[in-house]
């Protein structure tokens, strides 16, 4: 075999390997050599491909980034506040983005144990950044603040940065929370498969977040 693809494939299964663990144990309970022996490589690849655990640890989070590419990445530009149509744009933009990023959340549930470990990896990140992983972590989670704020300005422009920025955290949290507690969700429907129709999830989310924004035109039908 090329020597070169082994290596990339060694470099591989440590990565897939590190995620497991510390999805698992976290930074401090996962040691290097049980990584290694998962990955079946010698535990001293780990300091001649990443330079240590830290290293290591940044790059099992940079391979959950670019693992796939991120439906809230593409979706489309939206137009400048204040030109005409911004204002529907952003209505539209927003039920996308609450589209796109319960579809990406959910993505993994149930899938590929990488892409489940994946996921705790990140939501453990998320709860407590280590120092030197926060940089990465806040360059990552750019495209999704910019582009929620981007909607909520327009939509509510009444609202200041703070409040504004409360009603981003609302909104995302609750996307957050359904995900990372489906468990517990699942045991009290008493119903282990749910929910088999996320599309009606998903509208329930966009439907109680535009009502919680106080959008009027997303409710035509509702009268005073």
């Amino acid at each position: 075999m090329n020597p070169l693809v082994l290596a990339q494939d060694t470099r591989t299964r440590l990565l897939e390997s590190a995620i497991l663990h510390f999805a698992s144990k976290g930074f401090d309970g996962a040691g290097i050599r049980e990584i290694a022996k998962s990955a079946n490589a010698n535990s001293a690849l780990v300091a001649y491909h990443f330079c240590g655990k830290e290293g290591l640890y940044l790059e099992a989070l940079k391979a959950i980034f670019s693992r796939k590419v991120s439906p809230v990445s593409q979706l489309a530009s939206l137009p400048p506040a204040g030109s005409p149509g911004a204002r529907k744009a952003a209505l539209q933009g927003l039920q996308d983005y609450i589209r796109a990023f319960i579809t990406e959340i959910m993505s993994c549930q149930g899938a590929d144990p990488i892409d489940e470990a994946a996921m705790v990896l990140m939501t453990r990140e998320m709860q407590s950044p280590r120092p030197g992983s926060s940089a990465l972590l806040i360059e990552h989670l750019q495209t999704y603040v910019t582009y929620l704020m981007n909607c909520l300005q327009v939509l509510r422009p009444d609202l200041n940065e703070d409040e504004l920025f409360a009603m981003g955290v609302s909104i995302q949290g609750q996307m957050l929370h359904f995900r990372n507690s489906l468990g517990i969700i699942r045991l009290i429907r008493g119903n282990p498969a749910y929910p088999e129709d996320l599309a009606k999830v998903i509208q329930h989310h966009i439907d109680f977040s535009l009502r919680g924004l106080g959008v009027p035109e997303a409710f035509p039908q509702v009268r005073n």
